[in-house]
């Protein structure tokens, strides 16, 4: 077990969720019009009698039994206080069925209904009751799926996290800890001294691993601890990191209203757009952190609280903090260590006609397991339609945790737009995958590797001390505006995501927002790729919902159908156009297909779920192969794609695309030597306008960029300064813009010598 937590409750009551300072606000509330939602429901709650408490119209007896406790404290109501006493002793004593499915949920509400009325009305308990319910307390406990004491299931995943550990029994250990401190002292000791850990480390990075799905619910369960020890007087347990997280579903939601797509979930509706767990999340999440763009998002979200949530949302929420527009903040979001995530945006106007494009672009530098995919190095990209997906469902006909879609496909990598290596011998090291207590025969999907043979770190020694990394993020930028910016920019070291087939898999994303609505944004997304063996079949992925159309080295996705109107065209650079394949797999009898088998499952009433994709890959065989894919939005009914052009030299490549030239290390390794870039074709529309230049893989330094031109005697070089900027060790990347003329462009570095050293400090930013 733990060691006994040095915080232990105050010797007053109330004390669970609010003590005695905290009834004049609540007071306050009751007539706020911000909260007349929550409050309404409560009174409503409260009025159901002791016969209609168990009755089908009734939404549940532990609501009844909450509110009227909330009444007994706040209106002093004495009648309410005897009938939530009454109703919980008898509630109390219910009998479950510990073998059904996510049963410790009712059972642990019930537990906490019953600990609110022991701490709220403690002076309407007798000691006899008191006895009572401590005895019942300890019954439901033992049923719960955690265990009593709770040592089953880890720190990071699981039911354990969420409310029967973190808010059930941990609330009930507080309401009885006079009488008896045993369930407070193994609650809260596994609360503090591992979950709390756990999620320290994590989240400074903004995003939480189990996606948009369960990582909602899980965060959820998490903040109340958050409350659960600050009403108490103790403060905030947590990093106060843990308020950035919040920005990942804001940052992820669509125009029309949905979420990019992220780990175990399921397709929305089509006319869903409104999300009450998230309006619950971010009414309480604001209230706490006094964060003005939670509260804009809650109201975005607006809608009716589930009945587990309403007494909590009126507990938690502070409506004297004012909304701000989401306008005011970047348009793009680093999500970094440790998880190394940017999103990128062109804007934040609603509809699904906006022109906001949003891209997803993942590193991805831990593996939880659990409801978290194998997707190291994917992207989404959205505009006017989801155009590059997660394809797959956690509903449907082969659905949910232990379903062969989800096992063998949903979560698999083939599933997102990264990469596969094929080893035809890999289930020989990956026999079985094992998790929940089950073991599965293992597939090969050429995809990544399950870390711990499926099963979730334990502890977060277990996590940092076994094979769960599988990722780093080697550099990333924004720029130049960090609120508005041109280009968003990260690069990661993904090799450790897959088997030992995979000697270095590096993958750099580069988001381009023209600002243009004929040509809003494009997505480029560049692979070094090397296998241990150049037998080992390596496919580039990009997953759609509609079939996509292949022309030469041109594919083109178009969103048209429901109302959008999106299109992506996709420019495969690299393989060569003399050595690339490109295949399409989709359609009926391969929606999910993985090497000769079709995990079907079939989801009605949503497209969003996908059933196409292609497959970029090289044909001859080799160790070493570069990828780059230049992928543009527009209208499927605007002006034509922009023309894109490889831009090649010896030491780095990249692309040319309306007027930007974008280029990376083809070694993979940081640039220290001059490089001299290729000359523009010399075209008339091409000079005498200004070009957007953008170099990566550069090493820490002074960089100065030159034209050179042939001067009008003998072979001498003119030279002509166009920029000369600092590089730094986070971004290595330069970039500037200039008007074109003939000639071509020598990049220098001046290297850091002591006085430089002084300058860029740690890490190698500028000072």
């Amino acid at each position: 077990m733990n060691p006994k937590p040095i915080m232990t409750p105050p010797p007053e009551h109330p004390r669970l969720f609010l003590r005695k300072q905290h009834l004049p606000k609540l007071r306050e509330y009751m007539e706020r019009p911000e909260l007349k939602q929550a409050w309404e429901r409560l009174v409503k709650y409260s009025e159901y009698s002791l016969e209609e408490a168990h009755s089908e119209h009734c939404p549940g007896d532990v609501y009844v039994i909450e509110a009227n406790a909330l009444m007994y404290l706040l209106k002093e109501d004495r009648e309410a206080g005897w009938k939530a006493k009454t109703l919980a002793l008898t509630s109390i004593t219910k009998n479950f069925n510990p073998n059904f499915q996510d049963i410790s949920r009712d059972i642990g509400r019930l537990m906490l209904a019953g600990a609110i009325v022991y701490d709220w009305c403690y002076e309407l308990v007798t000691e006899e009751e008191r006895a009572f319910f401590v005895r019942h307390f300890k019954r439901l406990a033992e049923l719960l799926e955690c265990g009593y004491p709770p040592v089953k299931e880890g720190a990071f995943v699981g039911h354990s996290c969420e409310w029967m550990v973190q808010r059930d029994m941990l609330g009930t250990g507080i309401a009885i800890y006079d009488e008896d401190p045993e369930m407070y002292e193994v609650s809260a000791g596994r609360v503090l001294h591992q979950m709390v850990p756990a999620r320290n480390f994590f989240y400074p990075s903004g995003w939480h691993h189990q996606g948009d799905g369960y990582g909602g619910v899980r965060f959820q369960c998490e903040l109340y601890p958050t409350f659960i020890f600050d009403r108490m007087g103790f403060g905030n347990v947590y990093d106060p990191a843990q308020s950035e997280v919040g920005y990942q579903w804001i940052y992820t939601r669509r125009p029309d209203g949905k979420l990019l797509r992220d780990g175990d979930t399921t397709p929305v509706m089509l006319k869903q757009t409104k999300y009450t767990r998230l309006h619950f999340i971010y009414s309480i999440l604001g209230g706490y952190y006094k964060d003005p763009y939670f509260i804009t998002q809650s109201q975005k979200d607006e809608g009716r609280f589930q009945d587990k949530d309403v007494l909590f949302a009126f507990l938690f929420a502070d409506p004297d903090v004012q909304a701000k527009p989401l306008e005011e903040l970047p348009l793009t979001r680093y999500f970094g260590a440790p998880t190394g995530v940017m999103v990128a945006r062109t804007g934040w106007e609603d509809g699904i006609d906006s022109k906001t494009v949003v891209a997803e672009m993942k590193v991805g530098m831990y593996q939880y397991n659990n409801h978290q995919h194998l997707d190291a190095g994917a992207f989404q990209l959205y505009y006017k339609g989801n155009l590059a997906i997660d394809s797959g469902s956690y509903k449907g006909s082969s659905g949910k945790y232990h379903s062969p879609h989800n096992k063998y496909y949903f979560k698999r990598t083939i599933a997102h737009n990264t990469m596969l290596v094929y080893d035809p011998d890999e289930l020989q090291q990956y026999p079985y995958v094992k998790d929940g207590g089950l073991v599965w025969p293992n597939v090969n999907d050429g995809g990544q590797r399950w870390p711990n043979e499926g099963r979730p770190p334990l502890t977060l020694d277990d996590l940092l001390n076994k094979d769960f990394k599988r990722a780093d993020v080697l550099a990333h930028a924004i720029g130049p505006d960090p609120i508005r910016p041109d280009f968003s920019y990260i690069k990661g070291d993904i090799t450790a995501a897959y088997s030992n087939k995979m000697k270095q898999f590096q993958r750099s994303f580069l988001f381009l927002n023209f600002k243009d609505d004929s040509h809003p944004a494009a997505l480029i997304v560049f692979d070094r790729v090397v296998s241990a063996s150049a037998d080992f079949k390596k496919y580039w992925l990009l997953h759609s919902i509609e079939e996509p159309h292949i022309e030469g080295s041109r594919t083109t996705v178009s969103r048209s159908e429901d109302g959008y109107n999106g299109q992506l065209v996709n420019d495969t650079l690299l393989p060569a156009q003399g050595n690339q394949q490109i295949e399409k797999v989709g359609g009926p009898g391969k929606e999910y297909w993985v090497f000769g088998t079709n995990y079907v499952n079939d989801f009605p009433g949503t497209k969003e779920q996908g059933e196409w994709r292609i497959e970029v890959s090289p044909r001859e065989p080799a160790s070493e192969d570069l990828f780059l894919n230049v992928m543009q939005v527009k209208d499927i009914d605007g002006p034509a794609a922009l023309p894109t052009v490889k831009v090649e030299t010896e030491s780095v490549v990249g692309a040319k695309i309306n007027d930007w030239v974008v280029l990376f290390s083809k070694s993979g390794e940081k640039l220290q030597e001059d490089i001299v870039l290729p000359e523009l074709s010399g075209n008339a529309d091409e000079l005498g306008r200004e070009w957007h230049y953008w170099v990566a893989d550069l090493a820490p330094g002074v960089w100065t960029a030159e034209l050179e031109s042939p001067a009008s005697q003998g072979a001498e070089w003119e030279r002509r300064h166009l920029a000369t900027e600092t590089v730094t060790g986070e971004g290595g990347v330069l970039h500037w813009t200039w008007t074109a003329a003939a000639g071509r462009i020598r990049l220098s570095c001046r290297g850091r010598g002591d006085a430089d050293q002084a300058r860029f400090g740690e890490g190698g930013k500028a000072q």
